[in-house]
């Protein structure tokens, strides 16, 4: 059985792909969960508390997983990510693939003033997503990076995927239900390994 390692369930996508896991019936996936204390939401079992900068907390949870998946929004992931990398380095720790959760206009492919992910300086945000970006893509890590436009509290599963290096400029929002449907789909194959895919509505 394969351990999944979920950071970051306090957001509308984290909880979506929470609830998608509850219904999954895989019994080749494990999924554990961590989180800040202070984001775990209410009623939600099963989650960890763990300080995501933190790189000898992550160690405990890192060193049993298989597949991590990372969806750490707002601000801030560049510090997340160093502690995962350090975490992964210091005890050579070896992972199948990394699954990160950014967001559209990291590659200049989306509007950085219709990021809604953060409600100021959305320029200085797009650069701590970029140098997390970089580092999952330096880590020698198979890995598949998600970029979707803002995020709405929605059920609707529709959604586009988009190929690196095409303009999302026109793109709509997309539902989180429908971004978590595309994690879950990224950890159970390898359909878009060691690649950067935009998700619309």
């Amino acid at each position: 059985m394969k351990q999944v390692l979920v950071m970051g369930v306090g957001d509308r996508v984290g909880q979506a792909f929470f609830e998608a896991c509850q219904g999954e019936k895989n019994n080749e996936l494990q999924f554990n969960f961590i989180e800040e204390e202070k984001d775990i939401p209410t009623g939600f079992q099963n989650v960890q508390a763990v300080d995501l900068q933190d790189a000898e907390q992550l160690t405990a949870h890192l060193k049993h997983a298989d597949i991590l998946v990372i969806n750490v929004s707002g601000w801030d992931v560049d510090y997340v990510l160093d502690a995962v990398m350090d975490a992964i380095e210091a005890h050579q720790i070896k992972l199948e693939k990394i699954i990160f959760r950014s967001v559209a206009g990291v590659n200049d492919e989306y509007p950085i003033k219709n990021i809604q992910a953060v409600t100021h300086d959305q320029e200085e945000f797009v650069k701590q997503q970029q140098y997390a970006g970089k580092l999952v893509d330096e880590s020698e890590i198979p890995y598949t990076i998600l970029r979707p436009t803002n995020v709405l509290d929605s059920t609707d599963l529709s959604y586009r995927l988009v190929d690196e290096g095409t303009t999302m400029d026109s793109a709509k929002d997309v539902g989180a239900k429908a971004v978590a449907k595309v994690i879950l789909e990224t950890v159970k194959s390898d359909q878009y390994k060691n690649q950067s895919i935009g998700i619309c509505g």
